[in-house]
């Protein structure tokens, strides 16, 4: 494929780049190269030299949108839906879009693209990434960093290697044979350095065949020695685990701070444990990229910001979305006709809001969304009746949190709770912490309660009375990070683990509850809160009675269930399958109610459809959209557009159908790749397992007719 990219980025000949880098190398101190080494105060930025000229390297999340922290950005569909599309010339032109918002918001090195392999099917991270094969992900890389490096910005591919699954994301351990490793899940990797010429390659978290991948014997043997990379590897914050080891083995960068790359690397310079030859080779590729992106000519790089908010990005988004819907089944109810549409019900959690990407570090809040509500009117205007019922909610409730005038220590002589944190996820043994919390509303985010506990892999329970004021039903609601369960006078009243569900029970006034609450975090962010509501006031969720009472008045229902960020997101896996917080009956009620009923599924792993498929007249995998997406589904679904995407994944609808599901969660944290190159529909055609719906597969208006066959 040859593209032609507007203004594209011009690097300056090789011997004139080793000129200048050589000239700077030999006027650094040590000190100087330690600071370029490692994360600077913002933790987002490499650190330069500014007695030298040397800028620092400003980094930006991420695959699909430049996460900065400004909401001002534009939210792109995610990489499964640009997979879909299979269109590499389209997903130049995203590159180059990314490029110019990179530019546009100040920054140097986007971290991004994200071509691991999806391997495991409910990967909380699939979304991110191009699919389950490797030349299709292979092919959309080269595309998209060939768009992002033709502006002087520097593309970070990632997460090297065999990244795919969330559990235990720091420490699981991935053995995999040389073959599945270069056939498989190498490829898009290899290509995006030989082909896409990637300046900037970032680590993953978990061990390989042994090795953290942050010093892993990958980095030099394969990445550096047999592909001939020549730019910088990155490690992912805070996933380096030694000084010594992880400088010899070919990391160049660890962010977000010298938590390794500090004082101790320059006590293992100091020891002979790490050569100036091996540092001054990381230097030289700091100064290369540095050169080679135009950094040096850029160091403060700033498109005007109208860049952003331009029409030509928004169209951009528009047309990965349009394109990358795949019609999964239509019983001839699509397209819809305008001219004789009277009514329709848009229900469902994800009908009223635009579901533009999944959770974590890939997250960006857009500058403009449009629904598919709003999509869907402006697309009809004022003649069709458009209703909306959300049914069910996706997004956690919230509650003021539990004063502690309510609560008493179990001894009743302290106002709040008695708080247990042990350093383990079972409660067992001798708490390494024991305190009174006033209540129970904390976050942590990455940290950890207090200094005796642990970051991740910890455990709390409170206990005491709730003593409350009135006579009601109470609603209780728990938000956390990970699970939680509430307990009153011995009696679950409610738990949370991905799904968010309230708790009610009717109290006397004065009357004390024996209260207990157990918490568990396993990895990446901590968070637990406790409230209460009114039973009877606004906070109650939405109700599928008032969905089924729209849907039967309609003569159309377009029913729009998911998942959205808070259930597809980094640092966690999807639980199964299903559809989560109620939406199976939901989707099973307005079937019933109206069988004229649309399903648009949101997210990026499949569903377990078969309870309803047959009942549907038709089913679209919108995945996440982006920001546009609701104008698109509108487009797509009253036939201004015909559907063209095509499933990057294997819709199966059990874990027997995926070996990766063997072994998955066991406690030794080994992850053995047994099927070798047999990923995804290799695995399913060397097996004869027919999926729901197979790898490629997509509908269109088009009506095709064989004959003399």
């Amino acid at each position: 494929m040859q593209v032609t990219f507007a203004a594209p980025q011009q690097h300056p000949p090789p011997a004139q780049v080793e000129r200048r880098v050589e000239a700077l190398l030999a006027q650094l101190t040590l000190d100087e190269k330690l600071r370029m080494l490692s994360g600077d105060e913002t933790g987002f930025a490499s650190a330069g030299v500014p007695r030298l000229g040397i800028p620092a390297l400003k980094m930006t999340d991420g695959p699909v949108g430049v996460r900065d922290g400004s909401t001002a950005a534009n939210a792109y569909p995610v990489s499964v839906n640009l997979a879909a599309t299979f269109d590499t010339d389209l997903a130049a032109r995203f590159g180059v879009a990314l490029g110019k918002d990179t530019q546009a918001k100040g920054k140097h090195v986007l971290l991004g693209p994200c071509v691991g392999i999806a391997r495991f099917p409910l990967g909380g991270r699939n979304f991110e990434c191009f699919g389950e094969d490797a030349f299709l992900s292979s092919r959309m890389a080269v595309s998209v960093i060939q768009g992002i490096q033709s502006r002087p910005v520097i593309a970070t591919v990632k997460h090297f290697a065999v990244n795919d699954q969330e559990w235990r994301r720091n420490t699981y351990d991935v053995i995999v044979d040389d073959r599945a490793l270069h056939e498989t899940h190498l490829l898009p990797f290899e290509a995006a350095v030989k082909e896409g010429k990637a300046l900037g390659l970032m680590t993953a978290y978990n061990v390989i065949n042994g090795q953290q991948a942050s010093e892993n014997k990958l980095l030099l043997d394969i990445l550096k020695k047999d592909w001939r990379f020549p730019g910088v590897v990155i490690s992912d914050w805070t996933s380096v685990y030694s000084a010594d080891t992880s400088a010899n083995s070919g990391l160049d960068i660890e962010m977000p701070a010298p938590l390794w790359w500090g004082d101790r690397l320059r006590q293992a310079i100091a020891d002979g444990k790490v050569s100036m030859a091996v540092i001054d080779d990381k230097i030289r590729r700091h100064l290369r990229v540095r050169l080679l992106a135009g950094v040096f000519d850029n160091p403060e790089p700033k498109l005007d910001e109208s860049v952003v908010r331009s029409q030509a990005h928004r169209d951009v988004a528009l047309e990965i979305a349009l394109k990358s819907m795949v019609l999964l089944k239509n019983d001839g109810i699509l397209p819809l006709k305008r001219d004789k549409l009277a009514s329709v019900a848009l229900i469902g959690p994800n009908a009223a809001v635009m579901r533009a990407g999944g959770g974590g570090s890939s997250g960006v809040p857009p500058w403009v969304s449009v629904s598919p509500l709003e999509g869907f009117k402006a697309a009809v205007g004022p003649r069709v009746t458009v209703t909306t019922a959300q049914g069910v909610s996706l997004d956690y409730l919230k509650a003021k949190p539990l004063s502690a005038s309510f609560l008493r220590t179990p001894d009743g002589k302290t106002e709040g709770l008695l708080g247990e944190y042990f350093n383990n996820e079972t409660w067992q043994g001798k708490p390494a912490l024991v305190r009174v919390d006033e209540g129970v509303n904390f976050d942590w985010k990455g940290g950890s309660p207090a200094p005796a506990i642990n970051a991740d892999s910890f455990s709390v329970r409170w206990t005491g009375t709730f003593m409350p004021n009135e006579t009601r039903v109470y609603r209780f609601l728990l938000s956390s990070d990970d699970a939680s369960s509430l307990y009153i006078d011995g009696k679950l009243i409610t738990s949370q683990n991905k799904q968010q569900q309230p708790g009610e029970m009717l109290m006397q006034a004065g009357k004390s509850y024996a209260v207990r609450l157990e918490y568990v975090e396993e990895l990446g962010d901590a968070a637990m809160s406790l409230g209460a509501v009114n039973a009877g006031d606004n906070a109650k969720p939405p109700s599928i009675e008032e969905a089924v009472a729209l849907a039967k008045q309609a003569e159309v229902v377009v029913l729009h269930v998911g998942n959205s960020s808070k259930q597809e997101l980094e640092g966690e896996d999807l639980p199964g399958f299903e559809l989560v917080n109620g939406q199976e009956q939901l989707v099973s009620a307005v079937l019933e109610a109206n069988p004229n009923t649309i399903v648009v599924l949101y997210g990026g792993v499949p569903f377990y459809l078969k309870n309803w498929l047959p009942r549907a007249r038709a089913v679209v995998a919108a995945m996440y959209p982006g920001q546009e997406g609701g104008a698109a589904l509108a487009s797509l679904l009253l036939g201004d557009r015909s559907f063209s995407g095509k499933l990057p994944i294997s819709y199966i609808q059990s874990r027997d159908e995926s070996p990766a599901f063997t072994g998955y969660m066991d406690p030794s944290r080994k992850v053995h790749y047994s099927e070798g190159v047999f990923v995804g529909y290799k695995y399913l055609d060397q097996h004869k397992v027919e999926p729901l719906f197979p790898f490629g597969h997509g509908l269109s208006y088009t009506t095709f007719k064989y004959s003399g066959m």
